[in-house]
């Protein structure tokens, strides 16, 4: 009984050793059983409310984020349980301020906090917390202790001015929603001042954000005495000591020197490797190392390499700031960059001179050794960005057109070293003369152009508005003028857009005139006028049964919505109804897109597909408002064996309404057909950005051919090849009035004869032939049919 006893007293004393252990670690450094809500405040990218600030780019909503997100790892590795407000940072994640209240109550957590950064007038950074009720009065008085706690804490890790602990009532007048009703103790704190300038670039930095996130946990450690992290950081800024920041600084605060960017720290023992960002902070953190001595090394290019001997101490960060001296270099300058280039003809009269050096030079030595034939007088700067290596020269006055400009830069240039030019350098360039027009649409000589077309000029500087008049216009075969809606904004971006505001007629001739007397915003004329003539498309089409009006959004899905869409940008790319174009009703679908990068598509899906029925002569066809983009329109469809089928139907280069179509029986697949999505690829030439309109899915369109093959023949027509694009091979479709010698030919894009696809007698009534590419380069080809007096010429395109 008594070895019975002692072994039981024995195991008895080793588990309560091992309790008392187990305890003791979790309560030198643990959250264990700690549940604790954290607020990131605001949410979304809304200038109104958001607290943006355009010089640095900065988003508070942003930064409050981040914040939060490094707190909650840093608090669950402790074993807190961590709730956080708001999962994302997008408009719809800007919940209410009771909202974020009403988290914090229904999941019983025992203390609340919410991030900020604040804003005043971009000449303060000091740290504010904020609890419930006045100074002597506080709602919860954990809420007081837990301020008087933290306020030092991100004070020390930022470096403000000051800190401050409040109650909201005495600091502000008014309870801060986001506090006023919580279950248990709740804090706000406002680490730093976002809109002063030098901290708004040090947020920007994801490092500096995380160091005020480790000093949140440091407080909620002291707060539920859980003891001190073991641990320690290494934190500190990397400055320039010869040249000041061009905005407002507060010299206590050591701000007055410039930050240095894409610095590159070493942290030893460990080889540990830090590389800086490009936002003007010179910030760099190391964290979680344990107590002891180390070596901090510094390497930035253009300064010398340096370090700093450190010792790191548990639960705190200790301060490694360095201003790097230049890395003296006595090689000779030289001017790596230069514009306008040399020998750049077409320059425009208010472009500057720019000058881009190797190393930092002596402005004044610089300044003084340009000179420029002929004179110029002009304004000098050397952008604070690229730290006296690059000036630019900005002309008081226009540059004369027509003129050849001469710069040269003597030997007495000198690097900020003393060391000048090795040799002089020069170069030259000519200024425009004239406005030149680069593109027009429809270009000179063009057909099977809509009657709805959107006239597209560019030119190559912006146009003068008051110089138009009489001088441009859009006229008939009876030499009419026609009344248009033009887009003036188009003037200042170089452009002359414009379109009938009625419908043209088909198949009719037009004439866009463009004087010489117009004039761009240098005062420069076109010269010379100019006269594009372009004739209508020469097929009218009656809209056959309406499958959907696109009055409705209904069940289409924006772009985004589509596992398919890829290389779209989100918030430029969507689907929606308008009423500012349309062809049937009152309204249309326009479809707005960007793309990132290469090969993107933009997919427009409907979750209900369309019927289109079984009758292989009928066509299927859609009123699509081109966009002149160069990109390729498909139409999806869905079989009766749930096989999805793609058909190209044609490429982005047009503007205007057109009826695109296709014969049902040419749709691929088994069975019944379903229409579900248009879709646009891009292509190698094709624009990043479009805009199109969709009206009128129908089928049955009925165009100069009937049902079932029986011609409809008024007159004498050539028709659109199809397919188009094509490849290898594409039918040609045409209507004799009467019977007679019909020829028909293929032209390259040189005018060149290839082929001759018929020389023989044929009745009147509708045709077709065949032409096989395969032995022929992608490009553009004409047709050309002759029977009597009918001579017709049609574009088409190989793509192989």
């Amino acid at each position: 009984m008594k070895n019975k006893f002692n072994i039981q007293i024995s195991l008895i004393l080793v588990l309560l050793i091992a309790s008392v252990t187990i305890n003791s670690n979790l309560s030198a450094q643990s959250l264990f059983g700690i549940k604790i809500c954290i607020d990131p405040g605001h949410g979304g990218h809304d200038p109104a409310n958001d607290r943006y600030i355009p010089e640095t780019g900065f988003w508070e909503s942003d930064g409050n984020f981040s914040k939060a997100l490094f707190l909650r790892d840093i608090l669950e590795d402790l074993g807190a349980v961590v709730i956080l407000t708001r999962l994302g940072n997008d408009d719809s994640d800007d919940i209410s301020l009771s909202a974020r209240r009403a988290v914090a109550n229904s999941n019983g957590v025992d203390y609340f906090h919410s991030i900020h950064s604040n804003g005043f007038n971009g000449q303060s950074n000091y740290t504010l917390m904020l609890f419930n009720g006045t100074d002597g009065s506080p709602t919860w008085a954990q809420a007081k202790q837990m301020g008087a706690i933290m306020s030092p804490q991100i004070k020390n890790a930022h470096r403000t001015t000051a800190h401050y602990n409040r109650g909201d009532v005495s600091f502000l007048g008014f309870n801060l929603g986001v506090l006023n009703g919580t279950s248990m103790p709740a804090t706000l704190s406002e680490g730093s001042f976002h809109d002063y300038i030098p901290e708004s670039w040090r947020l920007r930095n994801d490092v500096y954000k995380k160091h005020e996130a480790w000093a949140i946990a440091r407080s909620f450690m002291d707060y539920f005495n859980a003891g001190d992290f073991t641990s320690g950081e290494i934190a500190g800024i990397l400055r320039d000591p010869l040249e000041n920041v061009p905005y407002y600084y507060i010299s206590s605060l050591g701000d007055a020197k410039r930050p240095l960017n894409q610095i590159q720290v070493t942290l030893e023992p460990g080889n540990i490797q830090f590389e800086g960002d490009d936002f003007n902070n010179g910030f760099f953190l190391f964290d979680e190392l344990s107590p002891g001595e180390y070596t901090v090394y510094f390497n930035v290019d253009d300064y010398a390499f340096d370090s700093v001997a450190v010792n790191v101490l548990a639960n705190s960060t200790v301060f490694a700031d360095k201003n790097l001296p230049l890395d003296q270099s006595l090689s000779a300058p030289s001017i790596i960059d230069f514009y306008p280039g040399l020998g750049s003809p077409g320059i425009s009269l208010s472009d500057d001179i720019e000058l881009l050096f190797d190393i930092r030079m002596n402005k004044a030595s610089v300044e003084n050794a340009i000179t420029i034939t002929p004179g110029v007088d002009s304004t000098l700067s050397w952008p604070w960005a690229y730290k006296n290596k690059k000036l630019i020269i900005n002309p008081i006055e226009n540059l004369l057109p027509g003129t050849v400009y001469e710069v040269k830069i003597s030997t007495d240039a000198e690097s900020i070293f003393g060391v000048p030019l090795a040799e002089e350098f020069s170069f030259n360039f000519t200024t425009r003369s004239n406005l030149t027009i680069l593109s027009a649409y429809p270009d000179f000589n063009s057909i099977e152009i809509s009657p709805t077309v959107e006239i597209r000029l560019e030119f190559d500087a912006p146009i003068f508005q008051q110089s138009l008049a009489g001088n441009i216009g859009l006229f008939d075969g009876d030499n009419n003028e026609l009344l248009v809606n033009v887009d003036i904004s188009s003037f200042q971006r170089g452009e002359i857009i414009f379109e009938p505001k009625d419908p043209l007629n088909i198949n009719t001739a037009y004439q866009i005139r463009l004087l010489s007397g117009i004039t761009d915003t240098e005062g420069l004329t076109l010269g010379q006028d100019y006269f594009i003539d372009f004739v209508t498309e020469a097929e009218g089409y009656t809209n056959g049964t309406i499958l959907d009006d696109m009055e409705s959004i209904g069940t289409w899905q924006e772009p985004e919505q589509s596992t398919t869409s890829v290389g779209i940008v989100e918030g430029e790319t969507n689907f929606t109804i308008v009423s500012s174009r349309n062809v049937l009703g009152d309204k249309s679908g326009r479809l707005t897109y960007t793309f990132n990068s290469t090969g993107g598509i933009c997919r427009v899906n409907n979750t209900s597909p369309i019927a289109i029925g079984t009758n292989a002569a009928s066509n299927f066809g859609i009123w699509v408002f081109g966009d002149l983009s160069y990109n390729e329109i498909e139409y999806w469809f869905v079989d009766a064996g749930s096989n999805n089928v793609e058909v190209l139907i044609d490429t982005l280069d047009w503007t205007g309404w057109k009826m695109k179509f296709l014969p049902i029986g040419d749709i691929p697949g088994s069975g019944e057909k379903q229409f579900h999505s248009f879709v646009i690829n891009q292509t190698e030439n094709g624009n990043l950005t479009g805009e199109l309109f969709f009206d009128g899915v129908q089928s049955d369109v009925v165009t100069d051919i009937g049902e079932n093959g029986n011609t409809i023949v008024t007159d004498y027509k050539l028709f659109q090849n199809y397919p188009n694009p094509f490849n290898p091979s594409t039918v040609i479709k045409y209507s004799l009035l009467e019977a007679g010698l019909v020829n028909i030919k293929i032209y390259d894009i040189l005018g060149n004869e290839i082929a001759t696809l018929l020389n023989g007698e044929k009745n009147a009534g509708s045709h077709s032939i065949e032409f096989n590419a395969a032995n022929y380069a992608s490009g553009v080809y004409f047709y050309k049919i002759s029977s009597g007096s009918f001579v017709s010429v049609k574009k088409m395109m190989l793509l192989k």
